[in-house]
C-alpha cells in the first residue's frame, strides 16, 4: 500500500510526510511545507482519514483539485492565503466530518462552496474576511453541529441564515461586528447549547433572539457595549447555566432584577469591568419580582474580579455563599467599612483575596486580617456637620472671590483679560455633545 501511495500521490514529492513501504497510516501531514498550489485530481485511499494542509501558502482551490477521497473525515486548510475556493470543490468528500478553513482571506460563503458535505459536523471559518452570509450558505450541511465564524466582518445576520442547521449545537460569532440580532434568527436551531457573542457592539442584551434557543446553556456576552443591565435582560433564559459578562468597558451598573430568570445558573463570571461600580443586592431577583419567584443566584461559582466595586450588599443569602465551590472578589477597590461586615462570614480563602483600598488606615490589608470592630462607618451626624462646615467655607470663599473679581475686572488689567478671553472664545467652534437623558447622577460614586 505504501509504495502504491507514493506512485499515485504527487504530494509525497512536495515534502508531505507519507508512509513507508507496507505502512498503513491515518494522517497525511502536509503542514508547513511551503506549498503554494495543489496538484489536480488528488486521490486518497483507505485507511487514510485525516489530511492536514495547515500553514502553507495555498491561495486558491479549483473544482478539479480533489478526485477520489473516500473515507476522509478531517481536512485542515487553515492558516493559508486562500482568497477563492471554487464551488463544488469539496463535493468528493462524502465522509467529511470536520473542515477547517480558518485564518484565510475568504470573503464569502457561496451557496455551492459546501456542496456535497452532508455529513459535516464541524465547520471552522473564523479569522477570514467574510462580509456577508447568504440565506442558502449552509443548505448543503444539514448535520452541522458546530459552526465557528469568529473574527469576520459580518456586521449583520439574515434572519433565515441558520434555517438549514436543525442540529446546530455550538455557534461562535465572536468579534463579527454585530450590533443586533434578528428576533427569530435562532428559531431553526432547537438544539443550540453554546453561543459566543463576545467582542461585538451590542448596547442591549439581545434577549428576544436568545430566548428562541430553548436549550441554551453557555452564553458569552463579554466585550460588548452595555452600560447598564436592567430588569428583565435575561428573563427568558432559564436554561443558561454559564453566563460570561467580562471585559465590558462601559458597564457601570447591574440593577435590580437584571439577572432574574436565570433559574439554572451555575457559574456567573462578571470580571475585568473597569467601570462597574454597582451591583444591586437584588440583581439576581427580588422577593416581589414578577420574573422569577426565587433568586436565581449561581449555584457553583461567582466571579467578580477586578471591577470598580467599592462596596457591595450581599446579592446572595449567606447560606448560598457557603455552598459555592469558588468565589472571586479580588482586585476591587473595596471600602472596608460597616457595609462590608457581612463579608466576614465568607470562607477564609475568599477573605484573604479581598484587600481594602480605603479608609487609609486599612489600605492594603486583606479582609481576613481586619476585625469586625474595625469595619466602621462614619457617624452620620458628624458627617453632616462636616459637610455643612465645608459648604459654609466654600460659600464664603466664593463671595470673597466674586468681590475680588468685580474689583479686578474694573482695572485696566482686568478689562484686558476679559476682552482677551472673549476674543479667544469667538475663535473656537462650539462642540456639540450628546446628552444622555437617562443618566443617573447617583451612579457617580
Amino acid at each position: 500500500m505504501g509504495s502504491l501511495f507514493h506512485r499515485k500521490n504527487p504530494l509525497c514529492d512536495m515534502g508531505c510526510k507519507c508512509p513507508e513501504q507496507e505502512q498503513n497510516f491515518l494522517l497525511l501531514d502536509c503542514s508547513q511545507r511551503g506549498i503554494s498550489k495543489l496538484p489536480t485530481s488528488l486521490e486518497f485511499n483507505s485507511p487514510l482519514s485525516i489530511i492536514n494542509f495547515q500553514n502553507n501558502r495555498i491561495s486558491s482551490l479549483a473544482m478539479s483539485t480533489f478526485a477520489i477521497v473516500d473515507n476522509i473525515e478531517e481536512l485542515d486548510l487553515s492558516l493559508n492565503q486562500m482568497t477563492k475556493i471554487d464551488n463544488f470543490t469539496f463535493t468528493p468528500f462524502k465522509s467529511l466530518v470536520l473542515l477547517r478553513l480558518s485564518h484565510n482571506y475568504l470573503s464569502d460563503i457561496a451557496p455551492g462552496l459546501l456542496d456535497g458535505l452532508s455529513n459535516l459536523r464541524v465547520l471552522e471559518m473564523g479569522h477570514n474576511a467574510i462580509q456577508r452570509l447568504e440565506k442558502e450558505a449552509f443548505q448543503a450541511t444539514p448535520n452541522l453541529q458546530e459552526l465557528r465564524l469568529q473574527y469576520n466582518p459580518i456586521f449583520e445576520l439574515p434572519e433565515q441564515v441558520f434555517q438549514f442547521l436543525p442540529k446546530l449545537e455550538r455557534l461562535d460569532l465572536q468579534d463579527t461586528g454585530l450590533v443586533s440580532l434578528p428576533s427569530d434568527v435562532f428559531m431553526p436551531t432547537p438544539h443550540l447549547q453554546w453561543i459566543s457573542l463576545s467582542s461585538n457592539a451590542f448596547e442591549n442584551v439581545p434577549e428576544e433572539a436568545l430566548s428562541k434557543a430553548p436549550v441554551l446553556e453557555n452564553l458569552d456576552l463579554s466585550g460588548n457595549d452595555f452600560t447598564c443591565l436592567v430588569r428583565g435582560d435575561f428573563r427568558r433564559l432559564s436554561r443558561v447555566s454559564l453566563l460570561h459578562l467580562n471585559n465590558l468597558p462601559r458597564l457601570r451598573r447591574i440593577e435590580k432584577d437584571a439577572l432574574a430568570g436565570l433559574t439554572s445558573l451555575k457559574s456567573f463570571s462578571c470580571s475585568y469591568n473597569p467601570n462597574l461600580i454597582y451591583l444591586d443586592e437584588d440583581a439576581f431577583g427580588s422577593e416581589n419580582s414578577t420574573i422569577s419567584r426565587v433568586k436565581t443566584t449561581p449555584h457553583e461559582q461567582l466571579y467578580l474580579r477586578q471591577n470598580a466595586l467599592r462596596t457591595l450588599k450581599s446579592p446572595l443569602k449567606m447560606e448560598s455563599w457557603s455552598s459555592l465551590s469558588f468565589v472571586d472578589l479580588a482586585d476591587n477597590p473595596w471600602k472596608c467599612d460597616c457595609n462590608l461586615r457581612w463579608m466576614k462570614q465568607l470562607k477564609m480563602e475568599t477573605q484573604m483575596n479581598i484587600v481594602c483600598d480605603s479608609p487609609p488606615h486599612l489600605r492594603g490589608r486583606p479582609l481576613s486580617t481586619v476585625k469586625t470592630s474595625e469595619l466602621k462607618c462614619q457617624d452620620k451626624w458628624a458627617l453632616t456637620t462636616f459637610i455643612l462646615t465645608i459648604s459654609t467655607m466654600v460659600a464664603f470663599g466664593l463671595v470673597v472671590l466674586a468681590g475680588s473679581a468685580v474689583v479686578c475686572s474694573r482695572t485696566r488689567v482686568g478689562l484686558y483679560v476679559r476682552a482677551k478671553k472673549q476674543f479667544s472664545y469667538a475663535k473656537v467652534t462650539p462642540k456639540t455633545e450628546t446628552v444622555d437623558l437617562e443618566w443617573d447622577p447617583s451612579a457617580d460614586i
